[in-house]
């Protein structure tokens, strides 16, 4: 029998960990903005402040179907110190992957067997929690700015089951910890609601390791974490728009329970074998929850659950971490189902701790009960470490910008036709043809693809391709009304063709379904202004720069129009804005020459003049 080493320290280990986690992220810094990121942050001025009007967004708003306050001051935070720089964001998402790493290292302290040789232990501590946050499943949480939710959120949840567990060691200071433990509960889903089920893990874990069957006690105990979790799963039922969130009609309960029954399956099919990785893994329109894969998914998850419960008096333990697993992906797992995807890498950035202690329990075991053996199990562990990081490192280049990020979609699946379409809209990869031939290939495979057809005749109308422009949008109106877009480029080909009236009326269906819609207002102040309705394309003018008065543009328009109709100071200040965001096009100064001339401020025209000679003058 080994002789017990003296307690180590453990903070060396973790700060390890959480170096080693981070190394091989590092290439991530020199990604962009992708996908939802345009969303929440680059096209979101909302949460970039600190002051009054900002924290009230923050803590009332429900943007992109999340109620996440913690993570918009994060993000305010970010804002503050370094702009609208991607660097800054990604860094501050890796460092909270980092530090997640290091807490997993202690979690697992806490929870794997205790052993006769603690180096042993706290070893396979170490390389679990480096399997868990060295895994390609981990990227996309990690690397993506968006899920700064994921990262942070799972911070808080790990220190307040840390603190939770430290409560029930029977130390004297149990009450401050039990208090610090509901504090980072609380924080965790201010940050994102998937800790919701975060009792039900607290129940599992008195039967199994702590052995608890004082029942009304747990209750007691539970009560104010469930108070908690219902609350913020009502939040997160109504931050979920309509838009986001399946109908039952949509998608039944069928569907959902063998949702629902596969995932597990599929989840621990990629962390064994994480190939084929995809930002985008498509629940389609003609979803089949009878498919032979989704049956073969939801059979090897009932197996597992029955084998488990069958030798539950033998293996306790397993089925204990079998059940946390579950109830760690249930809110993910296709029972609620909310936007387009079957399943995500980045749901795993939480329940993917188990399988991850699994193994470095596994690892344990083995060691003890073959010992001479033990340094080849130590090294295999090590080999996978090792062949995940390379994984991980090449994961993270995916993430790179919206073109790599498609076209990683479309190697794993060919199919997929979202994927081309996203690339097609984000993307920059062929251009004009590129893109046309990215939403070919989303029609053919989806001929009811509304969206798709909209997009294709965005760019046709840009391109002015106007006849194939016009059935692309009628095509899409025809089969999803709803978008406002479709209508107001279809206005701009009326308004090309000279029918005045089906583009006023198009314009008006755009703002009709989109309020927002700032070049809805800018096309029919165009219209009113062609018209001469001075005072209706003024109000639309006006409508547009209080949505985006960074558009120099739409000055320089308004400034025509308050000159046409004698408002000479009003049009060179318009003029003079136009020229602050756009020193560079000759036109306006011209016309606010015209302007000082009018007035008499002969010094200034001439200046005027100067700069349109210059500007003009071929070098």
């Amino acid at each position: 029998m080994e002789k017990s080493a003296r307690p180590l320290p453990r903070w060396p280990f973790a700060l390890a960990v959480a170096v080693l986690a981070l190394l091989p992220l590092l290439p991530a810094l020199e990604n962009g903005f992708v996908w939802d990121d345009e969303m929440n942050l680059t096209a979101n001025e909302h949460f970039r402040g600190l002051g009054a009007e900002h924290l009230r967004w923050m803590a009332t708003n429900f943007h992109g179907g999340h109620y996440q306050p913690l993570t918009w001051l994060s993000y305010a935070l970010n804002h503050a110190a370094g702009g609208l720089h991607p660097r800054g964001y990604i860094a501050v998402n890796l460092a909270l992957h980092a530090l997640n790493a290091a807490l997993v290292f202690i979690l697992f302290t806490h929870l794997l067997p205790r052993d006769g040789h603690e180096r042993r232990r706290l070893a396979w501590a170490v390389l679990g929690a480096l399997f868990y946050a060295l895994h390609p499943l981990r990227v996309e949480s990690a690397v993506w700015v968006t899920e700064r939710r994921d990262v942070l959120s799972l911070f808080f949840l790990l220190l307040s089951l840390l603190a939770w567990l430290r409560a029930q060691d029977g130390s004297h200071r149990r009450g401050l910890f039990y208090a610090l433990s509901l504090l980072t509960f609380a924080a965790s889903l201010l940050s994102k609601a998937w800790g919701i089920v975060f009792p039900a893990v607290l129940l599992i874990l008195y039967w199994r390791p702590l052995h608890r069957h004082s029942w009304k006690k747990i209750a007691l105990e539970l009560a104010p974490f469930a108070v908690l979790a219902v609350g913020f799963a009502l939040l997160a039922a109504a931050a979920q728009s309509e838009e986001a969130m399946a109908s039952l009609d949509a998608h039944g309960w069928d569907a959902r329970l063998m949702q629902a029954a596969w995932s597990p399956a599929f989840y621990l099919e990629k962390t064994a074998l994480p190939l084929d990785l995809s930002p985008l893994y498509l629940l389609r329109g003609d979803f089949n929850p009878w498919s032979p894969a989704m049956i073969a998914g939801a059979a090897v998850t009932v197996v597992i659950t029955g084998t488990l419960i069958l030798r539950a008096r033998r293996f306790p333990a397993l089925l204990a971490g079998w059940l946390v697993f579950l109830v760690l992906l249930a809110p993910i797992s296709g029972l609620a189902q909310s936007g387009s995807q079957l399943a995500a890498d980045r749901y795993t950035y939480l329940a993917g701790i188990v399988p991850a202690l699994g193994l470095a329990a596994a690892g344990l075991w083995a060691s003890r009960r073959w010992p001479q053996q033990k340094k080849l199990f130590a090294v295999g562990m090590v080999v996978v470490v090792a062949l995940l990081t390379f994984a991980t490192t090449r994961q993270t280049q995916v993430w790179e910008s919206a073109d790599t990020l498609w076209s990683q979609a479309i190697e794993a699946d060919e199919t997929n036709y979202v994927a081309y379409f996203n690339r097609a809209t984000t993307g920059k990869l062929g251009g004009y043809e590129g893109a046309l031939a990215d939403l070919d290939r989303a029609i053919e495979l989806d001929p009811g693809y509304a969206a798709a057809y909209a997009r294709r005749g965005e760019i046709r109308v840009n391109a002015r391709q106007d006849a194939a422009a016009r059935a692309d949008l009628d095509t899409a109106i025809s089969l999803n009304p709803a978008p406002a877009q479709p209508y107001n480029n279809r206005g701009i080909l009326n308004l090309r063709a000279g029918k005045t009236a089906k583009a006023e009326a198009d314009f008006g269906d755009a703002l009709e379904r989109d309020p927002e819609l700032y070049e809805a207002y800018v096309n029919r102040g165009l219209l009113y202004h062609q018209q001469g309705k001075s005072t209706a394309a003024l109000a639309d003018y006006g409508a547009a720069l209080a949505l985006r008065p960074d558009v120099w543009q739409v000055y320089f328009n308004r400034g025509l129009l308050l000159a046409e109709t004698g408002q000479t100071e009003a049009a060179i200040e318009d003029f003079t804005h136009a020229l602050s965001l756009n020193p560079d096009f000759a036109g306006t100064y011209e016309q606010r020459a015209l302007l000082y001339r009018k007035l008499g401020q002969t010094k200034a025209a001439e200046a005027d003049l100067a700069a349109v000679r210059r500007l003009t003058t071929l070098p």
